[in-house]
């Protein structure tokens, strides 16, 4: 469990976003630390709404309330050799880019930088439309 701030559409208890980077604006925030302690390219869920507010000058409102979150479980492509449950192992970017393809958004991921280590929780039917020899895992 992990506590920040998220802009009010993201309030409801179950909802679950993405977190990507911080904006340029906010290297100036006092807060930046609490809105920015999550891991890039990461799910996460609202467990709990604190109902806490704080001043925000990039979010709809200007404002961020105070949530409790958990990471969740997200897929990705991995090579099939490595693909096993429980298997601690080091993303490679694929050398695909077919960004029309149906599984690009969780194949080539422009947020997971190579030699990231991840945990493969679940091996998926998923396999690569292009013959690569990937299939979908659910990583934590």
């Amino acid at each position: 469990m992990v506590i920040t701030l998220v802009p009010k559409n993201l309030t409801k208890e179950g909802s679950i976003f993405q977190y990507f980077s911080p904006a340029q604006e906010c290297n100036v925030c006092n807060l930046k630390n609490v809105c920015h302690n999550l891991t890039p390219g990461s799910y996460y869920k609202i467990t709990k709404f604190r109902q806490k507010e704080h001043k925000c000058f990039i979010h709809e409102g200007d404002k961020v309330y105070t949530v409790e979150a958990e990471e969740v479980a997200r897929s990705i492509m991995i090579p099939r050799k490595i693909a096993k449950e429980g298997a601690r192992v080091t993303y490679r970017r694929p050398e695909c880019d077919d960004y029309d393809c149906n599984l690009a958004d969780i194949c080539i991921l422009s947020y997971m930088k190579d030699k990231s280590k991840f945990k493969v929780n679940n091996v998926l039917k998923n396999k690569c439309p292009r013959d690569f020899d990937l299939i979908e895992a659910k990583i934590e």
